[in-house]
């Protein structure tokens, strides 16, 4: 367990290395960046140094510093590193919403953890804070989805931020920056992360789901936007076969047969999509099952949009990998029978109905309406 197994973050390395090589660490970081590429983990392996009783210096990774200098990591052998690996150590504390179920008043515990609430931070973070360490060294406290820190919790955390007590520690993991006060934001360290590579978020999928679907893992990697996180997800909840199959629903809209009504669509549509959202449930039960199909609906218009983007690239000429390489026939066909304008059409109608999705909009009219807008943007065809 090395802090340097946070791969393809070398700014966020750097910007940690030199504080420790300096002797001048903030008692407040705030890791922002996109989900599922390194933030908790980086976040767990600083503060396994800063409760190391014995930390080593070795070279520095290439990429983490611009100079031959030492890089600091714990050492994996004493008591404390063996402890944080366990998930046992006293001083090292990760807080998250689902912590009100251990909160000690029953009102607490009986709220769905919809957000990290001014209860859990003031019992887990803010009072703990203000003791010792248990074992001498440092307490450190990761927060994890800060972003859904309401404003409460917020500003009932800014003292802890500003006045620390000694040897406190608090990293803040957020994934919505403008959704941070600006105060809260002013009083940490930011450090940026990056999205991963698509070919290191492949390589990874192969290690961790070895029985996948190869086809599965290759578009997943491009659908996850750097994250390695967001991939796994994706991959377990069966996102490809229904993406293939939809694929071949568009390919229908293209030859629609007699009596074919595109709104018909809608529900099918809308049904794989609360399929979708029954593994966003399972993974978080305090999510309203209105919520959780929300997103499936966002996971399967991306889906659509997908087909689309790989279309208009065809259609225009750009050397850019397809998304869909296992399925790039439907992408042909939409680029030779559809022209530019259509094409457009169909990647905004898609962006508005997300949009109108994300504002509570009638599901059922907003798919109907979405279909019919592409069935007619698929009678134009190809100047």
């Amino acid at each position: 367990m090395s802090i340097f197994d946070v791969r393809h973050q070398e700014r966020a390395h750097r910007i940690i290395q030199r504080a420790m090589t300096s002797q001048r660490i903030p008692h407040a970081y705030l890791f922002v960046g996109p989900e599922g590429v390194g933030k908790e983990m980086l976040a767990l392996r600083l503060g396994r140094v800063l409760l190391c009783e014995s930390p080593i210096r070795q070279p520095a990774p290439e990429g983490v510093s611009d100079s031959p200098l030492e890089a600091q990591d714990a050492c994996g052998q004493c008591a404390d590193c063996r402890l944080v690996e366990a998930g046992t150590h006293p001083d090292l504390h990760l807080i998250y919403r689902q912590l009100n179920r251990q909160h000690p008043e029953p009102l607490v515990r009986k709220q769905k953890a919809l957000f990290v609430g001014v209860d859990v931070i003031r019992h887990f973070l803010i009072g703990r804070a203000g003791t010792c360490p248990s074992r001498g060294r440092a307490k450190v406290f990761v927060v994890r989805e800060a972003e859904r820190m309401n404003e409460a919790a917020q500003n009932c955390l800014l003292k802890s931020l500003e006045e620390p007590s000694p040897s406190t520690f608090i990293i803040l993991i957020s994934s919505a920056l403008d959704r941070m006060l600006p105060t809260v934001r002013s009083r940490c360290q930011p450090v940026a992360f990056q999205p991963l590579p698509t070919d290191f978020v492949s390589e990874q999928l192969h290690k961790l789901r070895p029985d996948a679907d190869p086809q599965a893992i290759n578009y997943l990697a491009q659908r996850s936007g750097g994250s390695l996180g967001v991939a796994c997800k994706l991959l377990d909840d069966g996102l490809f076969p229904i993406k293939q199959a939809w694929g071949d629903q568009l390919a229908a809209l293209l030859r629609p047969a007699r009596g074919f009504a595109p709104n018909e669509l809608a529900k099918p549509f809308a049904e794989d999509a609360k399929k979708l959202g029954k593994c966003v449930s399972a993974r978080d039960p305090d999510v309203s099952d209105t919520d959780a199909t929300r997103q499936g609906l966002q996971s399967l218009l991306a889906v659509l949009a997908d087909y689309y983007l790989d279309a208009l690239r065809r259609r225009v000429g750009a050397v850019l990998p397809a998304i869909n390489s296992d399925h790039p026939e439907i992408a042909e066909q939409l680029a030779v029978s559809r022209a530019t304008p259509a094409l457009l059409a169909s990647l905004r109608a898609i962006t508005e109905t997300d949009t109108h999705i994300t504002r509570n909009a009638n599901i059922d009219l907003a798919l109907e309406s979405l279909f019919i807008k592409l069935a007619r943007n698929s009678t134009g065809q190809a100047a």
